[in-house]
């Protein structure tokens, strides 16, 4: 658990390591971040740029990456990197990553950037998920399915989704320190695939009654019960 809590706030601030946007790149294909120079530039404006080493003023021609100029992306933030990236694989090289298949096999020449390209946002937080989800699809995940989809997240500039997970164990602390058994506690704390209904108070009488919802990452806030 907190392996998972650890990676959904690295969603956040994925500067956390030395470059994982190469980490990211070596995931959807082993080796790939050689083919690609990333680089965090400095900037209160959301942007990524697309371009390539050896482009220029004095450039003739672009040619398709390789080894001594290859595909550049910069960003003021890796999540944004990341972006940069899912955008020239998607739009120069034709590859789509997709929630089933997070893994390509990327050409061993890239298609060249014939002149730089920039895109900018004004939207600072890009929310994800709501409560249903982690017990609808999430309940079960191990670590490699949520590591996947934190890439996901990165890829399409997600860098605010909800962290639900661990609030059981909140609840469970909590009761117990006012006086609750450890029986009564079991009794009243939802199972994981059920959590999202009981978190959102229409868990009665072992019914669900279906309703809606509820990198940096935000925890639900609204109005409690307590065991009978």
């Amino acid at each position: 658990m907190k392996k998972l809590l650890l990676g959904l706030l690295c969603t956040v601030a994925l500067g956390a390591y030395a470059n994982p946007a190469d980490d990211l790149l070596n995931r959807i294909d082993k080796g790939a971040a050689a083919k690609f120079k990333t680089i965090l530039v400095k900037s209160d404006k959301d942007f990524f740029e697309i371009d390539q080493a050896g482009n220029g003023k004095n450039a003739t021609a672009s040619k398709p990456a390789g080894k001594n100029n290859p595909i550049i992306i910069r960003g003021n933030s890796w999540v944004n990197i990341a972006v940069g990236i899912n955008w020239y694989l998607k739009h120069h090289a034709g590859i789509h990553i997709t929630w089933n298949n997070m893994n390509q096999k990327l050409p061993n020449v890239l298609p060249a950037v014939k002149q730089k390209e920039r895109h900018e946002t004004n939207l600072k937080l890009r929310y994800d998920f709501n409560y249903c989800t982690f017990s609808y699809t999430m309940a079960f995940w191990d670590w490699n399915r949520w590591q996947k989809e934190i890439d996901w997240m990165a890829l399409h500039g997600i860098n605010m989704p909800l962290a639900a997970v661990g609030t059981e164990c909140v609840w469970r602390n909590m009761l117990l320190k006012l006086g609750y058994s450890e029986e009564e506690v079991g009794k009243f704390i939802a199972g994981p695939a059920f959590l999202a209904w009981w978190e959102m108070n229409n868990w009665k009488v072992g019914v669900v009654r279906c309703r809606k919802t509820g990198i940096s990452s935000r925890k639900p806030c609204r109005k409690r019960f307590l065991p009978e």
